[in-house]
């Protein structure tokens, strides 16, 4: 239900305007916790779902660096040519 239709089923009810204020108020005040729970519950999907993209960035490294350590490198000296400048 909207915050108009409330207020207008709010207006035919046989209180006083004090209480009608009152009502109104905490209507309006848990929309806004409703709306502002909605965000944080999706903040906390995405964070969830950013970790969990970073913790498979993190294995695939892993497995990366763990190949190139599985294998061989030869390494060969090479003499400096004087004529290269270097």
């Amino acid at each position: 239900m909207q915050y108009n239709e409330f207020t207008r089923r709010l207006h035919h009810c046989h209180i006083d305007e004090d209480t009608k204020f009152l009502l109104a108020y905490l209507y309006e005040s848990n929309m806004e916790h409703s709306r502002q729970l909605d965000i944080c519950a999706n903040l906390l999907s995405m964070l969830v779902k950013t970790v969990g993209e970073f913790t498979v960035l993190h294995e695939t490294t892993q497995e990366k660096v763990k190949s190139l350590l599985r294998q061989d490198a030869e390494v060969h000296s090479v003499r400096n040519d004087p004529e290269d400048g270097r």
